[in-house]
C-alpha cells in the first residue's frame, strides 16, 4: 500500500514537472525578404508549392507551428528539429549561401526527396500533405538540376 502511494506521488510530481517545464523560445525570427529563395531565384509555382508544403516548416522562417508546439515536451522537440533543419538548409537565407553551396544544397534536396529521407517519416505522420508524390519529386529534381547548373555557371 505504501509503495503504491509513493508511486502515485512520484507520478503526480513528474506530471507537474513536465507541465511546468519551461518552453523554449521557438525559433521564429523574421528574415530579410531579400535573402529568401524567391528574392532572386525563379522557382516554378508548383515547385514552390511543394517546398512550402513539405520543406518550409523546418527549413525556413515560415514555420507553421501546430497547436501541440505549445505543450512543454513537444515544444522542445519541435524547436530542436526546426533549429537542426535550418542549420542544414534555410530557404529564408538562400542568398547568404555562395553559389557552390547553393548548387550542392540543390543536389541534396533532389537526392533526399528521391530517396524518401525528406521530409522525415515522423513529420509526414502528422502532416499528411507533406508526402511527396512521384510528380512532385520529378518537378523538384528537374528544377534543382537546372538551377544548380545555372548557379555553377555563374548565375547569382
Amino acid at each position: 500500500m505504501r509503495a503504491r502511494r509513493v508511486s502515485i506521488v512520484v507520478c503526480v510530481v513528474l506530471a507537474i514537472g513536465v507541465a511546468a517545464w519551461s518552453r523554449p523560445a521557438l525559433p521564429d525570427a523574421a528574415a530579410d525578404p531579400s535573402l529568401a529563395l524567391s528574392a532572386r531565384t525563379t522557382v516554378p509555382p508548383r515547385v514552390m508549392a511543394t517546398l512550402r508544403r513539405a520543406c518550409f516548416d523546418c527549413h525556413s522562417n515560415e514555420t507553421r507551428w501546430p497547436w501541440y508546439s505549445q505543450l512543454p515536451l513537444a515544444s522542445h522537440l519541435l524547436a530542436r528539429d526546426v533549429r537542426g533543419g535550418r542549420a542544414q538548409l534555410d530557404w529564408s537565407h538562400w542568398e547568404e549561401y555562395n553559389r557552390f553551396d547553393r548548387a550542392e544544397l540543390l543536389d541534396k534536396v533532389c537526392e533526399r526527396a528521391s530517396s524518401g529521407v525528406m521530409p522525415p517519416w515522423q513529420y509526414r505522420l502528422v502532416h499528411r500533405d507533406a508526402s511527396l508524390r512521384a510528380a512532385d519529386i520529378h518537378e523538384l529534381c528537374a528544377w534543382a538540376r537546372t538551377e544548380s547548373a545555372r548557379v555553377v555557371e555563374g548565375g547569382s
